[in-house]
């Protein structure tokens, strides 16, 4: 089954962490963003494209991710696509996963509907206390 290609797909990178660049500390960013650099904290942001240069130390949360590059710490996305360069050590928490065969990826894995009713029941959980 093919799936419906995403509007975000063709949006334009609106920042780049070029690979020369080393960020110690958090990234927050909206819209699309894509970091071919060293960042030693985590990433948060809408859509983020790790490249096969990138070098991440940190936990990344996004709605949707693609990685291309090395990534030690975990993800929580609602879609991640990991390719055949990644190197991936940490926990992947997602709806919707692709890995496509080369990539490494060391840790756990929580994918589909499971992820979904985690959240509504840490939301409720939230909200009753």
């Amino acid at each position: 089954m093919l799936k419906k290609r995403d509007n975000r797909d063709k949006e334009e990178v609106k920042s780049i962490l070029s690979p020369e660049l080393k960020v110690e500390g958090n990234i927050y960013a909206q819209g699309k963003v894509r970091i071919d650099g060293v960042v030693e904290g985590n990433v948060e942001g809408d859509f983020l494209i790790f490249g096969e240069s990138a070098k991440v130390n940190g936990n990344i949360k996004a709605e949707k991710v693609i990685v291309m590059g090395n990534i030690n710490g975990d993800i929580v996305a609602k879609e991640a696509q990991i390719k055949s360069s990644a190197k991936l050590k940490g926990s992947v928490d997602v709806k919707e996963l692709s890995v496509e065969e080369g990539a490494s990826v060391e840790g756990n894995l929580r994918c589909g509907e499971f992820t979904e009713r985690e959240a509504q029941n840490s939301s409720l959980e939230k909200s009753s206390q």
